[in-house]
């Protein structure tokens, strides 16, 4: 079935004759009729009913007609971004990124673009999910606080550092750091697994041998928060502080606790010079906000 006979059968779909096709086509009548009886004889089925030298679309054309348009839709979007591609032209790429990145980290980036700029599609996915969707080709570039998979193309996009919030009455609202092992003996608020900022405070806690008394453990950064406000625990996480909270550095045996929010694409794909050109305007626009913004998974 070729594209070109596609095109035809929409011609005569949209203007009810060959005649009218033909000088819409530009192409000899006798050569549309040909492939349209072609066409019909190939699917096996009569697209149209025919009256003298009008045409209207049968049972089984009804049928075939948004099948015929999808067809010649993604052919031409196919074209049209091979065709930028071969000029250096932007191309609309897809990105995976934990929820809370996009929402807090990668949205207001995009709002800053150019509106020329075509804007990039999002997929949410968990940290090791975003690499395993970059593995299968699936999107075109993963954003996650997990390190990036060997062989891969990456960049550090941002830092964040992870704070112990609390509320103004609590002892350490008039302070600027805390040690981890204090921090330890605190009911703590913190966010699940999908978070990098648990992961890396879990994998921060874990040599020293000291468990914790866990308060609550929410799936939304502004729960956490609501919760440290309400007097309920000290939430940890890398969120700017709200309800009149106050963030208190948390300092390991490492130094303080952060976690690296890194993207990350196949060198080979076609359009990796627009890849690392997002990127790298992506790090740049982070850069001076790593301090306030949450990083997500």
């Amino acid at each position: 079935m070729e594209l070109r006979v596609i095109r035809y059968f929409l011609a005569v779909a949209d203007h009810g004759s060959v005649t009218a096709a033909s000088a819409h086509l530009r192409v000899a009548q006798p050569a549309v009729s040909r492939q349209l009886r072609a066409l019909e004889a190939e699917l096996g089925v009569p697209l149209f009913v025919r009256n003298g030298r009008s045409l209207r679309l049968g049972p089984a054309g009804r049928r075939f007609l948004p099948i015929a348009r999808d067809l010649v839709a993604r052919a031409d979007g196919a074209l049209a971004t091979m065709t930028a591609l071969a000029h250096g032209l932007n191309v609309s790429l897809v990105v995976a990124a934990h929820a809370t990145t996009i929402a807090d980290v990668v949205a207001p980036f995009v709002a800053s673009r150019n509106a020329v700029q075509p804007p990039p599609t999002f997929v949410a996915a968990a940290a090791d999910a975003a690499y395993d969707l970059l593995a299968r080709a699936e999107v075109d570039v993963a954003i996650s606080t997990n390190a990036p998979p060997a062989g891969a193309a990456s960049l550090l996009v941002a830092e964040f550092p992870i704070w112990a919030q609390v509320g103004q009455t609590h002892p350490w609202a008039t302070i600027d750091e805390i040690p981890l092992e204090t921090l330890l003996r605190e009911r703590l608020i913190l966010l699940d697994s999908s978070f990098g900022a648990r992961r890396v405070f879990d994998a921060a806690v874990e040599p020293l041998g000291v468990s914790y008394e866990l308060a609550a453990e929410v799936g939304v950064s502004k729960i956490a928060q609501a919760l440290a406000a309400a007097g309920r625990g000290v939430a940890v996480l890398t969120d700017e502080p709200a309800y009149a909270l106050h963030p208190v550095e948390i300092v390991g045996r490492g130094g303080s606790l952060q976690i690296r929010l890194h993207a990350a694409w196949n060198p080979s794909h076609y359009a990796a010079g627009s890849i690392r050109s997002l990127v790298e305007a992506l790090a740049a626009f982070a850069a001076p906000r790593s301090n306030a913004l949450p990083a997500g998974g």
